[in-house]
């Protein structure tokens, strides 16, 4: 889910030149998007600590909040915000409930506002994720679990087979009452890298 995670971002930085997207990283673990920390579409440089994620989230909240009251603007010259999360659960139970808050407010509104959340997580479990994920997350790409009681968590149905996933970027995409099975690309720390470079240089414009 972490390649995943990496080659979604490369695929938005790529396609989007700034500051039409503005990319805010969080990284609680602290291995996950380490590459991408010249990129110039960071709102700020990626983000570790547990504070400064609930500022963070808090900050994004009141943007959404501006947007909302300036809403006779037109959206399509607005930014767009992507907030990408790597070990959700994790955050969660760190965080707690100001996270938690922050994070239920912007999945349940900001998508109005430009602004949308991509999360990760290894343990999709009820107890964790419960109503936060279950309402707020439309889209939902399910890579292995452990169980059928994960995979229905995540997936959000039963019967998906989610724990009989193949692993090594085997998913199932979950929107719109379909479930698809898909094969993830893959990128490498190395191409990551290189990529990375040249935007950062201005000498990348493959999808510009």
């Amino acid at each position: 889910k972490t390649v995943l995670l990496q080659t979604m971002i490369l695929s938005l930085a790529m396609a989007n030149r700034p500051p039409h997207l503005s990319l805010m990283l969080l990284d609680p673990k602290r291995h996950a998007f380490d590459l991408f920390q010249g990129l110039p579409h960071l709102a700020r440089p990626v983000i570790w600590e547990v504070e400064e994620t609930a500022e963070a989230l808090h900050s994004l909240l009141r943007l959404m909040e501006r947007r909302a009251a300036s809403s006779g603007l037109a959206v399509d010259g607005r930014p767009s915000v992507v907030v990408v999360i790597d070990e959700l659960a994790d955050l969660l139970m760190v965080g707690g409930k100001a996270v938690q808050w922050a994070l239920t407010r912007l999945t349940q509104r900001g998508r109005e506002a430009g602004i949308h959340v991509v999360a990760a997580t290894q343990k999709p479990t009820a107890a964790v994720l419960g109503p936060l994920v279950k309402a707020n997350f439309p889209v939902r790409l399910v890579g292995r679990v452990t169980s059928v009681e994960d995979a229905r968590t995540a997936t959000g149905w039963s019967g998906t087979g989610a724990e009989r996933l193949m692993g090594r970027g085997d998913f199932l995409a979950v929107a719109e009452g379909r479930v698809t099975r898909f094969q993830a690309a893959h990128v490498s720390p190395q191409e990551i890298g290189e990529v990375v470079t040249g935007i950062g240089d201005g000498g990348w414009n493959g999808g510009w």
